[in-house]
């Protein structure tokens, strides 16, 4: 098995064109506002370009990224939760569009305001063609829980966008 090395410039564009655009969408469903997806994309490149990894593979970069960029959105919306706390009611927050024409669906709205633990496994079993194995061994939980948390989001999003609910 190949390992992949980021040693040069050369090294590290290559990850970045691969990857970029993947990791853009994941931490807009996040942030929902371009400026901050930005940012945080930015941040889990340059956790890369100071870090010295070694991906087994490109499944293995991929499931990398995942993990950083959800868990660095996270923390930066608990951080602006913790500094604006009262400040800004969501009736005053402007509507942002989605960067892509695809990304105003219905369906995609309702994904987005999961609760982030639904939205993950949603997110990664639609969005990124995951298995629920997959997703129990990026997030670090156990598949029966992956595959609960996948029941309860698909629920709510039949409550949500007017489906009958099943078991």
């Amino acid at each position: 098995m190949a390992k992949t090395a980021l040693r040069t410039d050369a090294d590290f564009e290559a990850f970045y064109d691969r990857h970029w655009k993947y990791v853009y969408r994941l931490c807009f469903t996040y942030m929902k506002i371009e400026a901050d997806a930005e940012d945080c994309t930015e941040d889990v490149f340059v956790k890369v370009l100071t870090g010295d990894f070694t991906f087994e593979d490109e499944t293995h970069e991929r499931k990398w990224l995942t993990v950083t960029a959800i868990n660095l959105c996270k923390d930066r919306l608990k951080s602006y939760a913790r500094k604006n706390v009262g400040s800004i009611d969501d009736d005053m927050m402007p509507e942002i569009a989605a960067p892509e024409p695809e990304d105003h669906s219905d369906i995609l709205e309702a994904v987005m305001n999961l609760p982030p633990k639904l939205k993950d496994v949603i997110w990664l079993y639609y969005y990124e063609g995951y298995s629920t194995d997959e997703i129990a061994a990026t997030l670090g939980r156990p598949p029966s829980t992956v595959r609960n948390q996948m029941r309860d989001a698909r629920n709510l999003l039949r409550n949500v966008l007017g489906g009958s609910e099943t078991r």
